[in-house]
């Protein structure tokens, strides 16, 4: 899924799935059919929230679409664009004209067994645009999910992959007014930059 950094504050969520699984440690997955119902259900915790909207649970439910979807996350480092390549021709929908191009970006998913928790985006390299609107990391978890500290250790465990693509630091950032986000990133290092247009912009040191 699309995704920013981390989630809006709120009150203590129910205990997802994966926190009943014995031995089931979270860790970075790439994006597969094995998760489908688990992300199924995220999806439609991020519809209540209203958002990722232009994700169509009723498409998805096909687990051979949903396959195809995978697919094309997963080719956003070879073919930088292809998730919104894939979106677009699924809804019939023209593809505007992204700022400065697209990058090459890994995604990774948040996982404990077969439990979708969150996911994360590594953008290789910033052009202006990303410098202000993406960074070289985004991440989110799933409502369900949050509140148990499952940010901080994706962004964690995302900076030793940023480290090996000769990111160092990344850029990070967060709404002014998410405070639990801004938590995450100073946990993790994250030295304030800037704020601009209701937006807090850290240089997070990835060595």
């Amino acid at each position: 899924m699309p995704g920013g950094t981390g989630g809006p504050g709120e009150p203590p969520a129910p205990v997802a799935a994966a926190d009943a699984r014995a031995g089931a440690q979270p860790h970075f997955a790439s994006p597969d059919v094995c998760f489908h119902e688990s992300w199924l259900e995220a999806l439609r915790e991020y519809h209540d929230e209203g958002r990722h909207d232009q994700l169509d649970e009723d498409i998805l439910e096909d687990r051979d679409e949903f396959g195809r979807y995978c697919a094309a996350v997963n080719a956003g480092v070879e073919r930088p664009g292809q998730p919104d390549f894939y979106l677009a021709e699924l809804h019939g929908t023209p593809l505007g004209e992204w700022v400065d191009g697209y990058v090459p970006q890994t995604v990774l998913w948040w996982v404990a067994g077969d439990e979708y928790l969150g996911r994360l985006s590594l953008r290789h390299w910033l052009t202006p645009h990303l410098l202000y609107f993406g960074g070289n990391i985004g991440f989110e978890v799933r409502p369900s999910a949050r509140r148990r500290g499952r940010a901080t250790a994706m962004l964690a465990a995302a900076l030793p992959l940023a480290a090996d693509l000769g990111i160092d630091p990344a850029r990070v950032d967060c709404e002014a007014d998410n405070a639990a986000s801004r938590l995450v990133i100073e946990r993790n290092g994250g030295v304030f930059a800037e704020e601009r247009d209701g937006s807090l912009y850290f240089w997070v040191p990835t060595g």
